[in-house]
């Protein structure tokens, strides 16, 4: 599994790809004085998208420090390939790697595969849904390991309700296949508001949930409040 989407980059001619989107951003919050905090977040997303193909990358980044201990930080990146077999349907194949000290966990090595499906495309209103299975390998920092079979099932949903101001909103439920009280639950709810053609500014709520966290970890509920510039092209 791991380096299956690196072979694809290798083996695909760059002229040949018809098409590229960006997304970067970028979220800075800083106090002074009696309690001094800085939080920083980056999350990039990019889409090349060639005949009916799609490889993207997704990475994103948090730190965050109080009185000049840290209190968070987590590191992901990922790559994705999709075949567009169908206005409506698609199937796709992913790799992530995750990194997240506050919660025990080294290095996650996240495998997806499974198929998706658009409910509604046009320029306003956006709807899709994914079904597929998932593999989990944790190295934890405790020096443990662990291996997890999981289900998948996400769902996206965007409205444009004028020309500068959009939600969107998302879910994804991970049941694991073999042990019956270890799932997951993450979702997000943001709000953006365009500036001029590239930029905009935009503020969400993501809520990350882990019925069976790791080893030592008391909290099963992460939120990440956030207000980022973003830039689209």
């Amino acid at each position: 599994m791991k380096g299956i989407l690196l072979l694809l980059v290798l083996f695909i001619s760059p002229a040949t790809f018809a098409q590229f989107t960006n997304e970067s951003e970028v979220g800075i919050a800083a106090a002074n004085g009696n309690t001094k905090t800085q939080t920083y977040t980056f999350k990039q997303l990019n889409d090349y998208k060639w005949e009916t193909n799609v490889l993207s990358f997704k990475g994103r980044y948090l730190n965050a420090k109080a009185n000049g201990l840290e209190t968070a930080r987590y590191i992901m990146g990922g790559l994705r390939y999709e075949k567009i077999v169908s206005s409506r349907l698609s199937f796709f194949i992913g790799e992530t790697l995750e990194k997240d000290k506050f919660v025990n966990i080294d290095k996650r090595l996240i495998f997806d595969l499974g198929g998706k499906y658009s409910f509604i495309d046009t320029e306003m209103s956006k709807w899709f849904a994914e079904l597929g299975y998932r593999y989990m390998h944790e190295d934890r920092l405790d020096d443990t390991s662990a291996f997890s079979n999981y289900g998948r099932v996400y769902s996206e949903w965007e409205q444009k309700w004028n020309t500068s101001f959009s939600t969107k909103y998302w879910a994804e439920y991970l049941p694991n296949i073999t042990e019956n009280k270890d799932w997951q639950f993450n979702t997000e709810f943001s709000l953006s508001a365009m500036l001029n053609s590239t930029f905009s500014m935009k503020s969400g709520i993501l809520v990350r949930y882990d019925h069976f966290p790791a080893p030592g970890i008391l909290n099963k509920t992460d939120t990440l409040f956030s207000t980022a510039l973003v830039a689209k092209f």
